[in-house]
């Protein structure tokens, strides 16, 4: 998704009469009241979401017709596209808008029927037919249901074995972890490497909530090791999921769900091991151990894969949440409203930040107002119920302090900013290369139109800017700031590469994963299904099996998470040359591009000795937060 570009030059005036805040779409979060005319999604973004859109459709109908009638797939398809279309747009529109689909080129059925992939250009050809064709209104339309128009009469019912929930792949290639989710070693990576990669924390002393023993300890890593000597090294570590402690169980849209609070204990071979993966040790499902267990990879087989699953499900909701949600998308929302309702449009800092909040309003609005709202996306395949989610997003931005998200404070408050002690961290050392590239860049553009910490402070605009964005009645944006204003060049550089970085790379790094490592509903589950009651030796396959989705919810998760990590719109470094075109910054531009390519190499070449982390690519990270 992308909003259009507004070339006029507004006043601030009318500006703020466009952009004015809103405190009550998900309280009390600062976020735009009524979305500008010139923030809504451009032609392009729709081609690109209806064309992900489309492939998901194809694949559902395949998923729900299977091979059925061949002879007749025009038929049958066209009747389902019209019963489904009617439920949203009507009887006589439905039957405009399939024609739409089918006129022509006899393609449908071909695509259907396996002839030809969901890839090639005929699917561009076709939702291109279809823009020039449709009304605008109906495009909109389109673009904002898209999901729903998914929505058929699902398989339902729970499965019996994993192999159902690949059935769910029917034009869609089944993604890599789907092959090794139930290993310890994809547990682990997924800790470093996966969409929630940012919950490890060190351990240097004891925790009573978690009494784990040097037994369990030693029956995982080795009798050569310890407890004592992981910590002194630097190499424990922790997940913990207490935000999640009390959250209420949801059931919508017909089953019960279950979430838990887990605390997962991992630890990294001594130094001198030939291989020093992170490695999982022990997991107790909630926060207090008389009520739970430890258990750990010496367990039973299904004991610890339902303690495993349990962790997943707790990371997911928590990444949407918080990680997600909360800490990119609401965490930025207010500095592209205050940039436009601070700054002119011909000032330095409007032209760098502008390009990289094109869409994120857009995207924000809708998804407070259907994705995150009762009976949206996230109320069906989420654990909690939708006002515990939506509250846990908010606990997301008021405990998330601007100048603390900085990324190597954030590393270094986790204490994972040591390589020797954790060698192995793809998200941390891709991360560090895209801000520190950043970093450059602004710091090159910034000084090219202020020269010292004085002209800063006298730049009466930036700091009207920063008044506004740590006001009550504006961004509420915690921790921003230098006293309540901004004083130094320096601050302003850093504070620009967070923003920068925040709506590019981050985001990008925990949007995508869930094409490749969500949309199989096993691997990284949404929510729980069965109640893990006294997980033992007498756990079976069978308990595992009932903790998984319905393949209903399965399909739901599938269809969300694919569609969300298909979407790159935009690219890192790649500007309008309209837009910046002031001769003076053009050489750190190019030096800045040139930066990217420099470090897309390094990270194909890491790739080459690590298992694959694409998604701090700098060709695959988009400018901004526009899905």
């Amino acid at each position: 998704m992308a909003a259009t570009s507004n070339s006029s030059n507004q006043s601030l005036g009318e500006k703020r009469e466009k952009y004015t805040y809103n405190h009550s779409h998900i309280p009390p979060v600062a976020m735009v009241d009524t979305l500008p005319e010139e923030e809504k999604w451009s032609t392009p973004w729709k081609l690109m979401v209806a064309k992900v859109g489309y492939q998901l459709l194809v694949n559902k109908i395949i998923v729900t017709y299977g091979d059925q009638g061949k002879a007749g797939a025009d038929d049958d398809v066209r009747a389902f596209l019209i019963a489904r279309l009617k439920e949203t747009f009507g009887e006589q529109k439905a039957l405009s808008k399939v024609g739409i689909l089918f006129q022509g080129a006899k393609f449908l059925p071909r695509l259907i029927w396996g002839k030809i992939t969901t890839d090639v250009v005929d699917v561009e050809d076709v939702m291109r037919d279809a823009i020039k064709t449709v009304s605008r209104d109906f495009l909109e339309e389109y673009a904002a249901n898209v999901m729903q128009q998914l929505t058929v009469d699902s398989k339902d019912g729970r499965c019996l074995s994993e192999k159902d929930f690949e059935k769910l792949f029917a034009t869609i290639e089944l993604p890599d972890i789907a092959y090794d989710y139930q290993t310890d070693e994809s547990f682990a990576y997924m800790r470093v490497a996966g969409p929630n990669a940012v919950m490890l924390q060190k351990i240097t002393e004891p925790d009573p909530r978690f009494p784990v023993t040097e037994a369990h300890y030693q029956a995982v890593m080795g009798e050569d090791d310890s407890l004592a000597a992981a910590r002194a090294d630097g190499r424990l570590f922790l997940c913990d999921y207490g935000i999640l402690d009390g959250a209420i169980n949801g059931s919508f849209p017909t089953t019960q769900k279950y979430l838990y609070a887990p605390l997962a204990l991992f630890a990294v071979p001594r130094a001198g091991t030939e291989k020093r993966n992170l490695q999982p040790v022990a997991i107790q499902l909630g926060q207090t151990p008389k009520e739970h267990p430890i258990l750990t990879p010496k367990s039973n087989q299904y004991a610890w894969l339902c303690a495993k699953t349990a962790v997943q499900i707790a990371d997911a909701n928590f990444h949407e949440a918080v990680t997600h949600l909360a800490r990119t998308h609401l965490f930025m929302g207010p500095f592209a409203i205050a940039t436009h309702r601070q700054l002119p449009e011909n000032h330095p800092l409007f032209k760098l930040l502008t390009p990289h909040f094109l869409g994120m309003l857009a995207i924000n609005d809708s998804a407070q107002a259907k994705l995150i709202y009762k009976g949206g996306g996230v109320n069906k395949i989420l654990a909690p119920t939708i006002d515990n989610a939506r509250l846990f997003a908010v606990l997301g931005v008021q405990t998330y302090g601007f100048n603390s998200a900085m990324l190597p404070a954030q590393l270094a408050a986790r204490g994972v900013n040591d390589t020797e002690a954790l060698p192995i961290y793809p998200y941390r050392d891709d991360a560090l290369l895209i801000w520190d590239a950043i970093h450059d860049w602004v710091k090159a553009y910034l000084k090219t139109y202020y020269a010292s910490d004085s002209a800063v402070q006298r730049d009466r605009m930036v700091q009207a800017w920063a008044k506004e964005l740590i006001s009550y009645k504006g961004g509420r944006v915690i921790e921003f700031g230098e006293d309540g204003g901004i004083k130094t060049l320096s601050y302003l550089i850093d504070a620009v590469t967070l923003i920068l970085f925040t709506v590019s790379a981050q985001h990008a790094a925990v949007n995508f994963p869930q094409k490749n490592l969500m949309s199989f509903a096993p691997g990284m589950p949404t929510a729980g299904y069965s109640p893990l009651n006294n997980l033992g030796d007498q756990t079976t396959e069978q308990d595992y099996l009932d903790l998984l989705p319905p393949i209903s919810q399965a399909q739901e998760q599938l269809k969300l998470c694919h569609l969300l990590g298909s979407a790159h719109f935009t690219q890192l470094g790649q500007y309008d040359e309209k837009h910046l075109n002031d001769p003076k910054i053009q050489k750190p531009l190019r030096q800045f591009q040139a930066r990217l390519e420099e470090i897309e190499e390094i990270i194909n070449q890491r790739n080459g000795d690590r298992p694959t982390y694409e998604y701090l690519l700098p060709s695959l990270i988009p400018q901004s937060i526009n899905i």
